[in-house]
């Protein structure tokens, strides 16, 4: 069987077929079943004799299937009429059969991955993630020699809304605060969850002045948006604790270590304020 390649590459890359649609991929995909053309241009209108797929004569198609469910097809053409027969089919099947799997699971791979680095109540980063993203983060700012700050923050007596609402409703609040986190911050920033309420924001190529007027815009912020379950009305407040790199921290543990403390001072100052760490 001889290979043929593309004539030219721009004419087929990103070319899509409607499913459903009149091509032999919707055949594959409906059916669940191998599906062999003889004379592919007389069967579909999308062969046209002008197009890309001109040398196209005959055509295989073979689904992939993982525990009973389509994930794709695997197709074969060939430049030669009624070319394809079913010991090819056998053959495509078996390897797109075993390429079938190997998706699967590098997909499943993917997903768990996701999980150990996700937090399932907020899909912020969790603390495991917090650190295995952010010391790539920061190790890349050092070389560049560029700021790196971090921000730590809790919501404000927080036991008491759950003592109060139930921690269903708790759930919600700390849902909700991630989704003010995520929305604010920029893109290249890092957001996760460190444990119970609180919460770590890491800021490349900011300085501890930029960190400040962030983590003050999040307070106030969180301060002004009430919250909503049912009927309730309800208002949080959050303390936030900033601190930038600097030769106190050399790494990124001490540096979470240092907006701790900021956070710790900014409590005992009251609540609903911002301190920045030495």
């Amino acid at each position: 069987m001889r290979l043929h390649s593309w004539d030219n590459l721009k004419e087929v890359l990103g070319l899509r077929f409607p499913i459903p649609g009149d091509n032999p991929n919707t055949v594959v995909l409906q059916t669940g079943k191998p599906y062999i053309l003889g004379e592919a241009i007389k069967s579909h209108s999308s062969f046209e004799a002008d197009g890309p797929h001109k040398h196209i004569r005959s055509w295989l198609g073979v689904p992939m299937i993982v525990r009973g469910a389509i994930i794709g097809l695997l197709a074969i053409d060939s430049a030669q009429s009624n070319y394809f027969t079913e010991n090819h089919v056998k053959t495509a099947t078996i390897f797109a059969d075993q390429v079938a799997i190997a998706l699967e699971n590098a997909r499943l791979f993917e997903e768990v991955q996701n999980l150990a680095l996700t937090d399932p109540l907020t899909g912020l980063y969790n603390r495991r993630g917090l650190f295995e993203i952010g010391h790539i983060e920061f190790s890349r700012l050092l070389r560049l020699q560029r700021p790196f700050s971090a921000i730590m923050l809790d919501i404000d007596h927080f036991k008491k809304v759950n003592d109060k609402y139930g921690h269903p409703v708790g759930d919600q609040v700390l849902q909700f605060l991630a989704s003010e986190l995520h929305s604010t911050v920029r893109g290249a920033d890092i957001v996760g969850r460190y444990g119970g309420e609180e919460f770590v924001i890491f800021l490349s190529g900011s300085n501890g002045k930029t960190a400040m007027d962030l983590a003050e815009r999040l307070r106030g912020m969180i301060e002004k948006t009430p919250f909503y379950v049912g009927e309730n009305k309800i208002r949080i407040t959050i303390s936030l604790g900033v601190a930038e790199y600097n030769e106190n921290s050399p790494n990124l543990e001490t540096l979470i270590a240092r907006a701790d403390q900021a956070l710790y001072v900014a409590k005992h100052k009251g609540r609903n304020c911002v301190t920045l760490g030495t």
